[in-house]
């Protein structure tokens, strides 16, 4: 276990599902709406916390409620808030995000209105005692001096960037890190056409630095001293659930491959999987969870075409079962009336002989067979399907 200190900013996600991204002018209904705590290096944190590290975070936090549920949060994802920095003026940074249910896309907009952590209280900070200091790139009229700060007086601890947007004056503080993690953002913006080009220009500025760099699909490519470019595909995800934070957990599972021993490019392939998993999954929870994929979650003998039957899954919506002549037809457990568990009020009602079920809050009734809403206060709505795939024994499988 290693002791890892991150420097950067904490907001409050206020994140909306929708079936698609709207259009100008366009308004539309979300199918679910939820606050989460985010921020680039709270959200590696979260995920170097469940790889079994001691994680602290230095940040600004607003005296308002949303500051307040931003501490209570950072206690209950075991994260050390000592080395917070509060501001009576300003308000908690903000990030609304809308999020496509089809494809993991989002759209942000960011409010900010708070000032950053300064120098002067990240100079009282003893930074000696931790094992790794990862800095977010960014407030850079305190960052240079704060990573003076950490080169000075830190004999082996190594120091980690990640430079995920052009800040006037970022390239300067490149020296002082060991390891330099560069966003395709910024290389796009910077008239790269891919890591590689990236990196040897990055490697002018920082010869001893390792240096990755992310580009979605595209996978990454690192770069130790002294060593060639090396290039890792992306692993191939379908469905894609979530890609928010996905960068960061990258970020934390590169950091972890490297406190634990492995080599530059071993440490990057370890982040791929991670981050491949994450996007497989809502939100940052359990994100060492095994893949459900692989773990059935029913067999046909327990189902039956007078019962529904919901199972609940991690990081995804539940999923009801029930029987329809000889297949298994599977549905989230949502009703779109008001984007409520269909079981929410009592349980799931199923008709046989007209082959509905009817969700328990306000009497809407679904075909079995498509999830069509046939009568109710969602008429013409429809359950979402779940893909499965059942095997010859009988054990039904999610299918992604």
């Amino acid at each position: 276990m290693a002791k890892i200190l991150s420097i950067g900013n904490i907001v409050l996600d206020i994140v909306s599902v929708v079936e698609n991204l709207p259009k100008e002018d366009q308004e539309i209904r979300a199918l679910s709406r939820s606050n989460r705590i985010g921020g680039n290096v709270h959200n590696s944190l979260y995920v170097l916390q469940q790889l079994g590290h001691y994680t602290a975070i230095c940040t600004s936090i607003a005296n308002d409620p949303a500051g307040k549920k931003l501490l209570s949060g950072l206690s209950e994802h075991k994260i050390n808030s000592e080395n917070v920095q509060r501001f009576i003026q300003g308000s908690t940074p903000e990030s609304h995000i809308t999020l496509n249910a089809h494809n993991g896309s989002r759209t942000i907009v960011h409010f900010r209105d708070l000032p950053e952590v300064n120098f002067e209280f990240f100079a009282k900070i003893e930074i000696e005692a931790f094992d790794w200091l990862h800095f977010e790139g960014r407030n850079m009229e305190h960052l240079p001096g704060m990573l003076n700060i950490a080169k000075t007086f830190l004999d082996h601890q190594p120091i980690s960037l990640e430079i995920e947007k052009p800040r006037e004056g970022i390239e300067e503080v490149f020296q002082q890190a060991n390891l330099l993690i560069i966003s395709h953002h910024y290389a796009s913006a910077k008239g790269y056409q891919n890591g590689d080009e990236a990196i040897r220009a990055v490697r002018q500025i920082a010869p001893q630095a390792n240096i990755v760099c992310t580009w979605g699909a595209q996978g990454a490519w690192c770069q130790a001293p002294s060593s060639d470019i090396e290039h890792i595909p992306a692993i191939p995800v379908h469905p894609v659930i979530d890609t928010l934070g996905a960068g960061d957990t990258f970020n934390a599972g590169l950091i972890d491959g490297l406190i634990s021993g492995h080599t530059l490019k071993e440490s990057v392939q370890k982040a791929s999987e991670l981050a491949a998993k994450k996007i497989q999954k809502m939100g940052l929870d359990n994100i060492l969870a095994a893949d459900i994929t692989n773990t059935a979650i029913s067999n046909v003998s327990k189902l039956s075409k007078a019962r529904a039957t919901v199972v609940p899954l991690n990081g995804r919506k539940d999923v009801v079962l029930v029987m329809h002549n000889d297949a298994v037809k599977a549905y989230e457990n949502n009703c779109p009336h008001q984007n409520v568990p269909l079981n929410e009020a009592y349980k799931i009602d199923i008709d046989p002989f007209d082959q509905t079920m009817k969700c328990s809050v306000h009497d809407a009734f679904f075909k079995i067979e498509d999830g069509e809403c046939i009568d109710g206060p969602c008429w013409g709505e429809h359950l979402k399907p779940v893909e499965i795939r059942v095997e010859e024994n009988g054990d039904v499988f999610l299918a992604h």
